[in-house]
Protein backbone atom coordinates (compact mmCIF):
# COMPACT_ATOMS: atom_id res chain seq x y z
CA UNK A 1 0.00 0.00 0.00
CA UNK A 2 1.45 3.39 -0.99
CA UNK A 3 2.24 5.52 2.02
CA UNK A 4 1.84 2.55 4.31
CA UNK A 5 4.27 1.81 7.11
CA UNK A 6 5.31 -1.48 8.72
CA UNK A 7 2.77 -2.93 11.13
CA UNK A 8 5.14 -2.53 14.07
CA UNK A 9 5.39 1.23 13.37
CA UNK A 10 1.62 1.45 13.01
CA UNK A 11 1.10 -0.25 16.38
CA UNK A 12 3.70 1.99 18.03
CA UNK A 13 2.14 5.17 16.61
CA UNK A 14 -1.34 4.01 17.61
CA UNK A 15 -0.01 3.52 21.12
CA UNK A 16 1.40 7.05 21.45
CA UNK A 17 -1.27 8.91 19.46
CA UNK A 18 -3.25 10.01 22.52
CA UNK A 19 -0.08 11.18 24.26
CA UNK A 20 0.96 13.23 21.22
CA UNK A 21 -2.50 14.79 21.00
CA UNK A 22 -2.33 15.65 24.70
CA UNK A 23 1.09 17.29 24.24
CA UNK A 24 -0.24 19.39 21.37
CA UNK A 25 -3.34 20.41 23.34
CA UNK A 26 -1.16 21.44 26.30
CA UNK A 27 0.83 23.70 23.98
CA UNK A 28 -2.36 25.15 22.50
CA UNK A 29 -3.91 25.76 25.92
CA UNK A 30 -0.76 27.41 27.28
CA UNK A 31 -0.62 29.78 24.34
CA UNK A 32 -4.32 30.62 24.78
CA UNK A 33 -3.73 31.45 28.44
CA UNK A 34 -0.78 33.65 27.48
CA UNK A 35 -2.86 35.46 24.86
CA UNK A 36 -5.73 36.03 27.26
CA UNK A 37 -3.39 37.27 30.01
CA UNK A 38 -1.65 39.83 27.79
CA UNK A 39 -1.88 43.38 29.10
CA UNK A 40 -2.19 44.99 25.70
CA UNK A 41 -5.26 45.59 23.61
CA UNK A 42 -8.88 45.31 24.55
CA UNK A 43 -10.64 42.17 25.68
CA UNK A 44 -12.17 41.94 22.23
CA UNK A 45 -8.74 42.17 20.55
CA UNK A 46 -7.43 39.40 22.80
CA UNK A 47 -10.53 37.36 22.01
CA UNK A 48 -9.90 37.76 18.27
CA UNK A 49 -6.22 36.87 18.64
CA UNK A 50 -7.13 33.77 20.65
CA UNK A 51 -9.82 32.82 18.13
CA UNK A 52 -7.25 32.98 15.32
CA UNK A 53 -4.87 30.88 17.42
CA UNK A 54 -7.58 28.26 18.07
CA UNK A 55 -8.56 28.12 14.39
CA UNK A 56 -4.93 27.61 13.37
CA UNK A 57 -4.50 25.02 16.13
CA UNK A 58 -7.59 23.16 14.94
CA UNK A 59 -6.03 22.92 11.47
CA UNK A 60 -2.87 21.44 13.00
CA UNK A 61 -4.88 18.92 15.05
CA UNK A 62 -6.70 17.91 11.89
CA UNK A 63 -3.47 17.51 9.90
CA UNK A 64 -1.89 15.38 12.61
CA UNK A 65 -4.77 13.35 14.02
CA UNK A 66 -7.92 13.23 11.85
CA UNK A 67 -8.63 10.07 9.82
CA UNK A 68 -5.90 8.04 11.54
CA UNK A 69 -5.43 4.92 9.37
CA UNK A 70 -2.41 2.77 8.64
CA UNK A 71 -2.47 3.88 4.99
CA UNK A 72 -2.31 7.56 6.00
CA UNK A 73 0.11 7.23 8.91
CA UNK A 74 3.13 8.34 6.87
CA UNK A 75 1.31 11.62 6.15
CA UNK A 76 0.49 11.94 9.84
CA UNK A 77 4.12 11.25 10.76
CA UNK A 78 5.22 13.99 8.35
CA UNK A 79 2.76 16.43 9.91
CA UNK A 80 3.79 15.46 13.44
CA UNK A 81 7.44 15.94 12.50
CA UNK A 82 6.74 19.27 10.75
CA UNK A 83 4.92 20.62 13.81
CA UNK A 84 7.74 19.33 16.05
CA UNK A 85 5.54 16.98 18.05
CA UNK A 86 7.73 13.91 17.61
CA UNK A 87 10.81 13.81 19.77
CA UNK A 88 14.03 12.06 18.76
CA UNK A 89 13.40 9.10 21.07
CA UNK A 90 9.99 8.48 19.49
CA UNK A 91 11.39 8.61 15.96
CA UNK A 92 14.12 6.16 17.00
CA UNK A 93 11.41 3.65 17.98
CA UNK A 94 10.28 3.48 14.34
CA UNK A 95 11.74 1.05 11.81
CA UNK A 96 14.82 2.05 9.84
CA UNK A 97 12.63 2.10 6.71
CA UNK A 98 10.23 4.65 8.19
CA UNK A 99 13.04 6.72 9.67
CA UNK A 100 14.70 6.95 6.23
CA UNK A 101 11.41 8.10 4.67
CA UNK A 102 10.87 10.67 7.41
CA UNK A 103 14.40 12.00 7.06
CA UNK A 104 14.05 12.30 3.27
CA UNK A 105 10.75 14.14 3.63
CA UNK A 106 12.26 16.43 6.27
CA UNK A 107 14.99 17.36 3.79
CA UNK A 108 12.33 18.23 1.20
CA UNK A 109 10.51 20.48 3.69
CA UNK A 110 13.60 22.66 4.12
Amino acid sequence: MAGSIPESDWKYMKGIKDHLLDVLCQQINRKSVAILNENKGSDYERYLKNLKHIQNSDRIISECFDDWRRSSTMQKLMALQYHELLIKEQIEQLSDETQVKLNALKQLQR
